[in-house]
C-alpha cells in the first residue's frame, strides 16, 4: 500500500488511534512467512493472545450474569477465542499462547457491560502499541485484534 510522503506505518497507525480506528497496514513485500519468530515478538504477540483468552473467560462470567444478552456476548467471546487460535497458528506451532494471569478480586467482580466495555477500549489500546511494534508480518493479525476490540468497547457502549 502505498502512503504519502513521509507517512509511515506508525504514523497512521497513531492518526488511526487517536480517531477510534485501528488500520492493519503492515505488509511483507515479498508475503513470505518469517522463517522463525523471534522471542521479543513471539512474547508480545503470546501477551495479545492470552489478553484474548482473558477477556474470553470475562465475557463468560457476564453471559452467566447477563442471560438476555447472550447471543451478543458469547459472538464477541468467539471472536476473542479465534483472535487467540489465530495468534497461536502464526507462531510456531511449538509455542501455544500463553494463558493470561487469573483476574484480580475487582477484575473478577467487574464483568459488568460497562466492565467489559473499559477492558475492551484498554486492550485495544495494548493491541495498537503491540501492532505498531510488530514486524510487518505480524502487524496486520495485530491490528484486526485492535480493531475487533475497539469495535467491541462500542458495541457494549
Amino acid at each position: 500500500m502505498a502512503m504519502p510522503w513521509g507517512w509511515t506505518r506508525r504514523t497512521v497507525l497513531a492518526a488511526a488511534g487517536s480517531a477510534g480506528v485501528v488500520v492493519a497496514a503492515g505488509c511483507d513485500l515479498n508475503g513470505a512467512e518469517p522463517s522463525a519468530v523471534p522471542e521479543a515478538a513471539a512474547a508480545a504477540l503470546r501477551q495479545v493472545a492470552g489478553e484474548s483468552l482473558d477477556l474470553a473467560n470475562r465475557y463468560d462470567a457476564a453471559i452467566s450474569q447477563n442471560p438476555d444478552q447472550s447471543a451478543r456476548l458469547t459472538a464477541i467471546r468467539d471472536a476473542h477465542r479465534e483472535h487467540a487460535a489465530a495468534i497461536g497458528r502464526s507462531l510456531d506451532t511449538s509455542v501455544a499462547p500463553a494463558a493470561a494471569p487469573a483476574a484480580s478480586g475487582s477484575q473478577a467482580s467487574g464483568s459488568g457491560l460497562k466492565a467489559l466495555a473499559a477492558a475492551e477500549k484498554a486492550a485495544a489500546e495494548r493491541a495498537v502499541a503491540a501492532c505498531v511494534a510488530a514486524t510487518s508480518y505480524h502487524a496486520p493479525l495485530l491490528g484486526t485484534v485492535a480493531a475487533a476490540r475497539a469495535s467491541h468497547a462500542e458495541v457494549l457502549q
